[in-house]
């Protein structure tokens, strides 16, 4: 396959499937949300309409070191990469895309400090 005159395919390489399992809209004040890489993921939005702060507690935390680096996404539409945008599994097509891997974006803040507070269990 010759990669520089088919770009469907080099574009294919770039980016990931993704399914949307929740998408929500929160107002503080509002009950925790949490979040497991085994059920449903653990890829998050924040976007606000006026300035804020978010807490994210994330456990264990980010680590380099031990594979546990935080990655940054630009979500692209289910039908983008595809000729036939068709799914046979029965998931609704909007809750489907494509996850390209970007660097992280020169607008955002973050600080990260060590979680003293209790324990955080499952409800």
């Amino acid at each position: 396959m010759d990669l520089s005159t088919n770009r469907q395919h080099v574009v294919w390489f770039a980016v990931r499937p993704a399914k949307l399992v929740v998408d929500s809209d929160f107002t503080a004040p509002c009950n925790t949300s949490i979040l497991y890489p085994t059920t449903g993921g653990n890829i998050h939005t924040f976007t606000a309409i006026t300035p804020c702060a978010v807490l994210d507690v994330l456990g264990p935390p980010y680590s380099k070191e031990d594979n546990r680096d935080i990655t940054y996404y630009r979500d692209h539409p289910y039908t983008k990469y595809l000729d036939d945008a068709t799914d046979q599994s029965g998931v609704e097509k909007h809750d489907l895309g494509w996850l390209e891997e970007i660097d992280i974006s020169m607008d955002l803040e973050m600080v990260g400090v060590k979680y003293l507070g209790p324990p955080v269990l499952d409800g």
